[in-house]
C-alpha cells in the first residue's frame, strides 16, 4: 500500500527538522559518541552505510534496545492512541472522561484550523508537546491533503492508516533528529543539510510502513484506543530489532 507519503520530503519546500529540534543538550549520554559519529559522516557524505551504522547504534546503545525507547516514546505512543480514537471513533476524551475534540463539531471548519485544534488538545501539558504538534500535523496534513474544508466522511480507513503511519514515522525521524544533535552540522552547506534529512526521513518511512501497515489494512475500525497503544509499542520494537541488526 505504501501509505506514508511523508517520505516524499519537507513539505511546500520547508526543512523538516523544526527550528525547535536543535537541541543540542539532548543526549548527554555517552553512548551518543559513536551514534553521532557516524551520523555526522552521513551529513558529510550521504553515506548509506555510515546512516545504517549510526542507526544500528541508536537502537542498541542510544536508546538501549526496543524497551527502553518504547518506555521513552510514551508519551508520543499515548497521543497517538488519543489521535487513533478520534479518527476511528470521531471523538476522544482526557483522563476525566471529557470530550477533549469532537470531529463532528468541527464540520465546515477550514482544515488548517481543524489540524491545528486537533493537534494543540492532544499534547497540551505533555513533555513532549513540540514533537507531538509537529508529528501530528505534518501526518494530518499529509492525508487531508487538497481538502480546505473539513468534513468528519473524509476520514477514511485509508486516511486512518496514513495518519497513524506519518505520525509515527515524524515522531521517531524527531526523536533521532534531536539525539543527533550537533552531527548535524556536518553537513556541507543548507542543501546538502535537506539531502541528508530526506534520506534519514525515507529510510525511517520505508521501516515504519512496510512493518505497520500490514497490521493496519485488513481491520482498522476494528482496534481500540489501548489496541492501537499496543500496535505503536509492537513497530518501534520491530523497527528497533531491523536496526539492531545493521552493520
Amino acid at each position: 500500500m505504501g501509505t506514508s507519503q511523508s517520505s516524499k520530503g519537507p513539505k511546500n519546500g520547508n526543512e523538516l527538522v523544526p527550528p525547535w529540534a536543535d537541541q543540542t543538550k539532548n543526549g548527554t549520554n555517552q553512548n551518543l559518541s559513536g551514534f553521532r559519529t557516524l551520523f555526522g559522516r552521513f551529513a558529510r557524505n550521504r553515506d548509506s552505510v555510515a546512516l545504517k551504522g549510526a542507526l544500528s547504534r541508536y537502537a542498541r546503545q542510544v536508546t538501549g534496545g526496543s524497551e527502553s525507547a518504547n518506555a521513552r516514546l510514551g508519551n508520543i505512543i499515548g497521543a497517538g492512541g488519543g489521535l487513533f480514537e478520534l479518527l476511528n471513533e470521531g471523538i476522544t476524551n482526557d483522563s476525566g472522561m471529557k470530550p477533549l475534540v469532537d470531529l463532528d463539531s468541527l464540520k465546515g471548519l477550514p482544515c488548517e484550523d481543524v489540524i491545528a485544534k486537533i493537534s494543540h488538545s492532544l499534547s497540551d501539558g505533555s513533555e513532549d508537546a513540540d514533537k507531538i504538534q509537529t508529528a501530528m500535523n505534518d501526518a494530518l496534513v499529509e492525508a487531508l491533503n487538497g481538502k480546505s474544508t473539513f468534513d468528519p466522511s473524509d476520514i477514511t480507513d485509508d486516511v486512518i492508516i496514513e495518519t497513524m503511519i506519518c505520525y509515527l514515522t515524524d515522531s521517531i525521524f524527531l526523536q533521532i533528529t534531536m539525539d543527533a544533535g550537533k552531527a548535524w552540522n556536518n553537513a556541507q552547506n543548507a542543501k546538502e543539510l535537506q539531502v541528508a534529512e530526506n534520506s534519514l526521513h525515507e529510510l525511517i518511512s520505508a521501516t515504519v510502513d512496510n512493518i505497520m501497515e500490514p497490521k493496519l489494512s485488513k481491520n482498522i475500525r476494528s482496534f481500540s484506543k489501548a489496541d492501537f497503544i499496543i500496535i505503536q509499542k509492537d513497530v518501534i520494537t520491530e523497527v528497533w530489532n531491523e536496526w539492531k541488526g545493521y552493520e
